[in-house]
């Protein structure tokens, strides 16, 4: 009885631990159900920040990939900075807005003209090659902490013509937002 239950406690610990982790495949369950009586069971993934042009602003993009119940991103906070808000872009214009959806059996994805986590006043600027430490804060499945790393100005993933980045360089992502307009 009493090995059980060390290594009940034991596993227990671990997985609290592992849960603790960030990285680009930290992932999170809540005992928190949605209508349906599912738990949501997120996975963040891909997650980059352009490198800034100044230290006033930058953005960060990921992806939370949900194969249980319905959830929603409810805040972003980091030690880069004291105003780290969501915004979604319609056509030319960023608004801010106080949660994202993360459907359940689906994805909420965060990219360079879309939904985005943003970064005002900033402490400093990170360079390309650092690592960011945020900490999503997701309505039933509590807080998850990413470690994003930072990549040049003109990165995009997913562009194999340009090993990752950009063809055009003058756009930088949505460390620049001179061309939206904030609601």
């Amino acid at each position: 009885m009493r090995r059980t239950l060390t290594a009940t406690a034991l596993a227990a610990v671990c997985a609290l631990g592992l849960a603790g982790c960030g990285g680009s495949g930290t992932s999170a369950t809540s005992g928190k159900s949605d209508a349906a009586g599912r738990a949501p069971h997120l996975k963040v993934s891909g997650a980059y920040m352009p490198q800034p042009v100044t230290d006033k602003m930058a953005g960060a993009f990921l992806t939370v990939e949900n194969t249980g119940g319905a959830d929603k991103l409810t805040s972003v906070t980091s030690d880069l900075s004291d105003d780290v808000s969501l915004h979604t872009t319609k056509g030319n214009a960023m608004e801010h807005v106080s949660s994202l959806p993360v459907p359940a059996g689906g994805a909420l994805k965060l990219a360079s003209g879309g939904d985005h986590v943003m970064f005002m006043g900033l402490k400093h600027k990170p360079a390309e090659g650092e690592k960011v430490t945020v900490e999503l804060h997701f309505a039933k499945a509590g807080a998850i902490t990413v470690e994003v790393p930072v990549k040049s100005a003109t990165y995009r993933p997913g562009t194999a013509a340009t090993g990752g980045h950009d063809a055009d360089s003058g756009h930088s992502g949505h460390a620049d937002h001179s061309g939206h307009v904030h609601k």
